[in-house]
């Protein structure tokens, strides 16, 4: 499975989306981290998104900075070179029980997959990520989605979210019901992540070190938010945004500034690989 063009001097980059690449305060990725990117590629590192986001929830202007792979809905669908090497998605008895277990505890979210999202609902003031998310789609309506859950198919993992009226101890006890397919990650008190069992940007990031015969210890790993302490623990070198979560800046070999003060920039600076 190794890939031959690579050298021992070349790097593997993974970047987490949301408050890492992508500033969500401006809706947009920094110049300086496009330019980042683009001179790593050119001393020959490979750089790669390792996000929670499914395919279908990437915005033209991340496509267009042209990476080198996507690990998409946290390890569960990656692309390398425009090719997909891996991919399993939610089996449907499980995706009816997730229905279930949210409806019955008032929980709202999403279904992620490669060709659609599907949210429970179209309200914004429900949760503050929930609306962000909603209203991402609703500004890029080339991102296929639904605004209900009555046509849920093949999905990658479910990023659900409390709210008034919520029943959050109801909700994470019947997770267990599920906990023989499907994991959790608690992003916080209010926001969740589903996902199929043994599955994590950790493993997404070693399944992609191994394809291309690269050392983990060569691998640099950037992110701001609790579902990243997998790929730190996965990669040699763990990078937190200035922006990131306490839990993870402890665990970071390196802090670097926050998205929104040129934090990927200066990182790879920092680190040499431009």
């Amino acid at each position: 499975m190794g890939n031959d063009n690579m050298s021992e001097n070349n790097k593997l980059i993974f970047l987490d989306v949301d408050a890492t690449l992508y500033s969500k305060e401006q809706r947009l990725v920094p110049e300086s981290t496009i330019k980042a990117i683009h001179e790593a590629q050119e001393n020959g590192h490979k750089v790669l998104i390792n996000t929670g986001r499914p395919l279908v929830y990437f915005e033209k202007e991340i496509l267009d900075i042209g990476c080198d792979g996507y690990l998409c809905s946290n390890g569960v669908h990656i692309l390398l070179d425009g090719e997909t090497i891996y991919h399993k998605t939610v089996p449907e008895t499980v995706v009816e029980q997730i229905k279930r277990i949210c409806e019955e505890n008032n929980i709202y979210g999403t279904f992620e997959g490669e060709k659609c999202s599907y949210f429970r609902d179209h309200n914004v003031d429900f949760h503050p990520h929930y609306g962000f998310m909603i209203t991402a789609f609703d500004l890029a309506p080339y991102m296929a989605h639904e605004f209900t859950w009555d046509h849920v198919e093949n999905p990658d993992k479910a990023i659900v979210f409390t709210g008034p009226g919520s029943n959050t101890s109801g909700f994470v006890d019947a997770l267990d019901s599920i906990s023989d397919a499907m994991d959790y990650i608690r992003i916080d008190d209010t926001q969740y992540e589903i996902l199929l069992k043994d599955h994590d940007k950790g493993t997404g990031l070693t399944y992609v070190a191994d394809h291309l015969n690269i050392s983990t210890d060569d691998c640099y790993a950037f992110g701001d938010s609790n579902n990243d302490i997998s790929m730190f623990k996965a990669a040699g070198h763990g990078i937190a945004m200035g922006n990131a979560c306490d839990e993870l800046k402890e665990i970071a070999e390196y802090v670097t500034d926050s998205v929104n003060d040129d934090g990927i920039y200066h990182a790879f600076k920092h680190y040499h690989l431009i």
